[in-house]
């Protein structure tokens, strides 16, 4: 196996029982959507299921029918905006919840009979998707008026992760705005907070629902949270190992010089597989525990690490190498470096395995 990642479900309970505590045992919506964040979403509905968890949160229509085919039947929240046909097509399922951004969509789903469940997004500040403040009520009265199946209203936090005096006080903002925005709504589901909401404001939290992404893996933003556990490690194994037999360059873009005689590494995945290109600059794996610098230009295929020369004796071809843990990820001081980028560009050669 040239490359995989070893998923701990027993860990990933864990998280979801520290995150509905966090969020004072509201029910927890866990979010699933881009594969559960590379990882595999039907395997992971499955183990938030074991958990509890029974109402997911997918990015777009195609994604709530991969659910829905794997024979998982809980509620489902489409997050993102759905087209015209998509509301025609949810008509033939059960429990699928569209989100509602805009008047013209309300208008034909009126028009045209549909009876699907939706919930209204408004926007507070993450300037994306969702009505505006001043039109939610409206749209809130247009939906009772006509009889629509109006489920829930939800909004998004957009600076709740890391906490600066900035984005403490945007996100209460956003959290009061919201509060407005569903005041006297008696609606049956009632969501803001994300993952960052409730590791970094659950005392603020606003509503019956709360919404698991990352957190779910042991992050608050880029940083771990010492109360959750790790979740997920991203492995390889050695493929080969050489020593330079003059001063020269390594990789792509020949950034990167070896002295004479250092010895470095051949690791089977590159970029195709996640390893994101930034990690050229600052990153590093870890090989029996050994903590190996990344060199040179990752690689579509490959990535070289170069072997501490104290090290050169311990190791060897086929050893196990631990790409990417949240203790990795945690300590990499590097501008470019996102976890949501990292988890979600698992390339599919990268084989998911379940312990």
């Amino acid at each position: 196996m040239r490359a995989w990642v070893e998923v701990n479900t027993e860990n990933l309970k864990f998280n979801i029982s520290q995150l509905r505590k966090m969020a004072n045992n509201r029910e927890i919506l866990g979010v699933v959507k881009a594969n559960a964040y590379g990882l595999g979403a039907v395997e992971v509905s499955k183990i938030l299921k074991d958990a509890g968890v029974h109402f997911f949160g997918v990015a777009n229509f195609e994604e709530a029918l991969e659910l829905r085919n794997a024979k998982i039947e809980e509620k489902i929240l489409v997050l993102g905006a759905s087209f015209e046909e998509d509301y025609i097509e949810a008509q033939k399922q059960k429990d699928i919840h569209l989100s509602i951004s805009s008047f013209e969509t309300l208008e034909f789903i009126k028009n045209n009979n549909l009876s699907v469940p939706f919930q209204l997004k408004v926007d507070t500040g993450m300037t994306r998707l969702g009505f505006n403040l001043n039109e939610i009520k409206q749209a809130i009265t247009f939906c009772k008026n006509n009889n629509l199946n109006l489920k829930g209203i939800f909004s998004h936090l957009s600076d709740a992760a890391p906490i600066t005096d900035s984005s403490y006080s945007f996100t209460l903002e956003q959290i009061n705005k919201f509060k407005d925005a569903c005041l006297d709504c008696n609606l049956e589901y009632i969501h803001i907070s994300n993952s960052a909401g409730m590791t970094n404001f659950s005392e603020y939290i606003v509503g019956n629902l709360a919404r698991a992404g990352l957190g779910m893996y042991g992050f608050s933003g880029d940083k771990k949270d010492p109360r959750l556990l790790n979740v997920f490690t991203i492995k390889t194994k050695i493929i080969h190992i050489k020593k330079a037999s003059k001063d020269s360059f390594v990789s792509y873009g020949r950034y990167y010089k070896l002295k004479t005689n250092e010895t470095y590494a051949i690791l089977p995945m590159g970029y195709a597989d996640g390893m994101k290109k930034y990690l050229s600059k600052g990153g590093y794996v870890l090989v029996n525990n050994i903590k190996c610098e990344i060199i040179g230009n990752i690689c579509m295929d490959m990535t070289m690490i170069k072997i501490p020369s104290e090290f050169v004796n311990s190791i060897k071809i086929g050893d196990e190498v631990t790409v990417i843990n949240r203790d990795i990820i945690d300590s990499l001081n590097i501008p470019e470096l996102c976890t949501w980028d990292i988890m979600t560009s698992l390339g599919r050669r990268v084989k998911r395995i379940f312990v």
